[in-house]
Formats: C-alpha cells, structure tokens, sequence
C-alpha cells in the first residue's frame, strides 16, 4: 500500500461524500479497534462504494479485497495494489485461478500480523438489496490462517460494519454507517489445530448476528418500498422528537423488525401508503414538498436563499457541473447492474474532478503566482459546493410550483391520501 496514494485518494473522496450526501451519520466508531490485528465485516449492498465510505470513515489504513477479475490488466492490478486492493478469486473467475487464492490468504494473514486492518465483504457477492445474504467461509478461514501464523499471545478482532443508504444513486441521498462491538477470534478457534467446520459455523453464525444488529433487513423484498418509503419520508413517525442518532437508529431498527414479523398487521397499512407514494411518483412531487406547501412562508422563504446563492453559485456552475454531468451519462448508458451505479458514476466524477482541478491549476500559475492561482482553485471548489445546495433549493422551488399548478380537485386527493398514509404508519408503529 502506498500510504500517500491512499490518504490523498481518501481526502478526494471524503470530500465528494461530504458533496453528494445531504447526511453521513457514523454510529459507534469508538468501538473500532485502533492497534489490533483487525478484520471489518461489511454489508454489500452499493458495490465499490461500499468500500469508499468504509475507507473514508475508519481512522486506520485499511486494506481490501475485492473480485479477481478486476485485476487482469497489469496497470489496474498495480494501482489497485497501491491503494490497499488485493484480488479474491471466485468460481466465477474460473477454477483454475481458486489457486492463486493461497497467495493472497498469505498476503492477508501477513497484513493482520502486522496489526493492520482488512476489509472482508462475508456475503461473497453484491446485490442492491435491503437484506443480509447469507455468508460465505472465507472470512473464517482468513481468520484461522491468520491466527495460525501469529505469537502465541497476539490476539485478532473482528468488527461488524452496517452500511445503510438511504436512496444511494440519487444526490442529498443519505447513508448511516453504524460499528458492533468486536467479536474476538481468539475463542472461536484453535490456531494449533486445522480448521475446525463447527467452530468456523459458529463464527459465520455469530457474525451473521452481530451484522444483523448494525444494518436495517427486510427479510422479503415485497416489504422494501413499504419500508424505505416510511423511513426516507416520515422516520419522525418512528423516532419521535428523539435528536440522539444512536436511539433514532434502534427505533428505526426495531421498526424494521416489527415489518419482518407483524405481516397481518402490515398487510393492512401497505395500502394507504403504497397509494400515497404512487400518487406522488405520478405527480412528480416528494413527500417533503407536500409538508412545506402546508407551512406559509415556505416558498418565500426558499426563494429568498435560491436567490442569495445564486451569484456566488455561478463560477461553480459554469466550471464544475461537467465532470458530474459526464460521470453520470457514463454510469447511466454503461452500468448494468444497478448496485455498479454510484461506484461509477463518483468513481469517474473523482477522477475527472482531480484532473480538471490539476489543469486549471496549471493554467492559472501560467498568468498569475502558484499561490493565488491556489486560492482561485479553492473558491471555485466552494463556489461549486454553494451550488450544489443552490441545486437543492431549486428542485425544492420546483416541487412548490407543482403543487401550485395543480387542480384544485387533485390537490385535495393529495392531501386526503396523504393523511390516510400518516394515520396507517400510525397504526402500524403503535401495533
């Protein structure tokens, strides 16, 4: 790992992150083991991305693994490898390279004993799904070897890390990143002896549960809309006037738990909510447009600030919108798969961002000093930061104008289903 290359990618994209989301809220990152040997067990729901937001967030270098066929190019392999990458490889990648998955154990077992830290997605694969898989043996196994190769007093950790996005590929989105207390290697398994199958099936199991504890999972897919539904758009509903983010998430867990389990009750609430979020999606409109048109002031309020960003939001308008703009057509025309989206579309913006930045740079130092052509690079970047929200406060003045437009007839049915979605999500939390 080159450690210049990882923290100066990491500064890059911590700042994209802090850009893209309206809100990252990271729960229990105390409990994170800071000079230990250390394997992070992560959900895998957003691709790459996945191990973006964990890199950017642990306070400790941290290396990965990802899909071996990523590194068949030698230039991709090397990069990769210089930012804390190495290659597991997969049936899919064909049998004959399970071979090389010796080398890279090794690798990992001599990174642990070095008291670093790897991050393992358990569940083996990705899918853009709002429950746990089921998890594969190669975290135990990496554990194991390691444990086998260590001092007879040197201890291994495992920490449990729940990713939870809110709406992942759409702007001001927001993500919840919450850490379980470590589960010590130590008591599952003998170093001295082979792997033993029942102690490696107790600490799959464990690890299954402690990943369960620090993520949101909706045990059936039909639930998922129901859920996120409630959650993105009424979570005041759920958590109450409680401000504290470690009670908001046990409230919202618990609630997914009562989605899992209480499917009579549900049934009879999906109705007036599924109603209410198609009624919005064929109008356009969001729940949070609908809550302010019933405030006075709202609009003039909003106007106000869209027009006092405006000016200072200009530069970056005109200098920065076409990195993102070129990193989402990409993503959007080339990403297949729906979890790959986010991965590409700030993966490239990064990329393009970093290198327009650098020329820009270059250009200016050309007609005036190095140091106020760096002061023009820095306001441009804030100028593009006031943008953004200027972008938010414009689809917000939008959604008002919408709902101004309409019938007076639909604006009624609007607000009817509206209240009929709060009394059933009523109901349903006080089952």
């Amino acid at each position: 790992m080159n450690r210049f290359i990882y923290y100066f990618l990491k500064s890059i994209y911590y700042t994209i992150a802090q850009l893209y989301y309206a809100k990252i809220t990271v729960l229990h990152a105390e409990k994170i083991p800071t000079k230990k040997p250390l394997l992070l067990a992560i959900n895998h729901s957003n691709a790459f991305w996945d191990g973006v937001m964990i890199g950017m967030l642990v306070n400790r270098p941290v290396w990965f693994l990802a899909r071996g066929d990523v590194f068949k190019k030698p230039i991709v392999a090397k990069i990769l490898n210089a930012i804390g990458i190495a290659p597991i490889y997969r049936m899919q990648e064909g049998i004959a390279n399970l071979g090389k998955n010796k080398e890279v154990f090794d690798k990992c077992h001599q990174i642990l004993e070095n008291k670093q830290c790897i991050a393992i997605f358990p569940e083996g694969n990705c899918e853009r799904e709002s429950r746990l898989r089921d998890l594969k043996k190669g975290t135990a196994r990496i554990a194991h070897g390691a444990l086998a190769t260590f001092k007879s007093d040197a201890e291994l950790f495992v920490t449990c890390a729940g990713l939870n996005y809110d709406d992942p590929d759409n702007l001001n989105s927001e993500v919840l990143i919450n850490f379980n207390a470590p589960l010590k290697v130590n008591d599952y398994f003998d170093a001295g002896k082979a792997l033993d199958s029942k102690a490696a099936m107790r600490f799959t199991a464990d690890i299954e549960k402690s990943l369960n504890k620090v993520m949101f999972h909706i045990a059936k897919a039909h639930d998922d809309d129901f859920f996120h539904f409630v959650k993105r758009n009424f979570s005041h509903l759920i958590t109450g006037k409680s401000k504290n983010e470690s009670t908001k998430f046990d409230k919202i867990k618990a609630f997914s738990e009562k989605v899992n389990t209480a499917q009579e009750i549900l049934a009879g609430c999906k109705p007036p909510v599924h109603s209410y979020s198609k009624l919005l999606a064929k109008y356009q409109l969001r729940e949070k447009y609908i809550a302010q048109s019933q405030r006075t002031g709202q609009f003039i309020g909003h106007l106000f600030i869209f027009l006092l960003l405006l000016i200072p939001s200009l530069p970056g308008l005109l200098f920065n919108s076409w990195p993102y703009f070129v990193a989402y057509q990409t993503a959007k025309k080339t990403v297949k798969k729906q979890e790959f989206f986010t991965s590409i579309n700030l993966g490239m913006a990064g990329v393009l961002y970093l290198l327009w930045y650098l020329i820009l740079l270059i250009v200016c130092t050309m007609a005036i000093s190095f140091l106020k052509a760096l002061m023009l690079i820095v306001a441009l970047h804030f100028s593009g930061a006031i943008a953004l929200h200027l972008a938010s406060y414009f689809r917000t003045l939008r959604g008002h104008v919408r709902i101004f437009n309409l019938k007076k007839s639909v604006k009624e049915e609007i607000l009817m289903q509206r209240t009929l979605c709060i009394e059933a999500i009523q109901k349903f939390v006080a089952a």
